[in-house]
């Protein structure tokens, strides 16, 4: 936190206890004459500007007391809290449990070469140990040639060119459909890619400068004020809870859902809002805020 933060805070909270003092039609001379804490002092508080306070055990003495006369007892502990802080303090960004999902990769099985060559080995020794047996055996045998070289190794007669044609389509037919059904077997049906689930989600976006006290699984990840045209972001698989100092001036997204402004009416006091990783959404009470 540096020191900009704490300026920029104190001075929201000393715009909302003014706010608040106003809506009880309460003025600082009548607080002055109750408390007999001088009027600049009351004014540096709503505006922010501590120069000039006595040592700050006296200024956190003139905050309670200013914020009892005007019933604003609930902001006590969050204006000592920002008083207090002096040393900047690293903030963890909130985890992102969203993971990546890969689907297998399938091949095929690599060919043993060996085993190729052992095949073409056997064929080529059961082929010739045929022709030598047909050729010693059959006088009549001889090798019919095409414009490919060798197409058979068997005692063929004397053909007419017509039956030739009809047994080479024959053959050509064949052959297409068992490559086809080889085809088929091997190559096996691909899985269909899996969606990625996203986790819940809130966004706040704001239109003006607002306070804000953002509370995640049980842990405070946001408390400062956020910039006009700022926004953060955090994922809430256990749910959220969010003080706002205004409710009209910010834009929330829940789960990708535009929920718009928690109260667009606004209010003159801050308002805390439940956010469920359902998609929910509920105003919690004031007696129970601080839970």
């Amino acid at each position: 936190m540096s020191v900009s933060d704490k300026e920029e805070a104190l001075r929201e909270f000393g715009r909302v206890a003014r706010e608040r003092r106003e809506g009880a039609g309460i003025s600082l001379e009548h607080i002055y004459e109750r408390t007999r804490v001088r009027a600049e002092y009351l004014r540096g508080i709503e505006e922010g500007n501590y120069e000039g306070f006595p040592d700050l055990v006296y200024t956190k003495g003139f905050i309670r007391t200013y914020l009892g006369v005007i019933g604003a007892e609930d902001l006590k502990n969050d204006f000592i809290l920002w008083l207090d802080k002096e040393a900047p303090r690293e903030q963890s960004a909130p985890a992102n449990l969203l993971g990546t999902a890969r689907s297998p990769t399938k091949g095929f099985k690599p060919v043993s070469h060996v085993g190729l060559f052992a095949l073409l080995l056997l064929v080529l020794v059961g082929s010739g140990g045929y022709v030598w047996y047909s050729w010693t055996n059959n006088p009549g045998f001889r090798f019919p040639l095409g414009s490919t070289g060798l197409t058979d190794f068997t005692a063929v007669p004397e053909r007419t060119p017509s039956a030739d044609a009809a047994s080479v389509r024959t053959a050509s037919l064949d052959a297409h459909v068992s490559q086809d059904q080889n085809l088929l077997t091997i190559i096996p049906p691909q899985p269909a890619p899996q969606p990625v689930p996203t986790a819940p989600s809130l966004i706040i976006r704001a239109q003006k400068d607002v306070w804000l006290d953002v509370t995640v699984d049980e842990k405070t990840v946001f408390r400062k004020v956020l910039k006009a045209g700022a926004e953060v972001s955090w994922d809430i698989p256990a749910g959220a809870r969010v003080t706002y100092g205004r409710t009209n001036v910010t834009e929330v997204v829940l789960n990708g859902k535009n929920l718009g402004p928690p109260n667009p009416k606004g209010s003159k006091t801050s308002e805390t809002y439940q956010y469920g990783p359902d998609g929910t959404c509920r105003q919690v009470p004031r007696e129970r805020a601080g839970d």
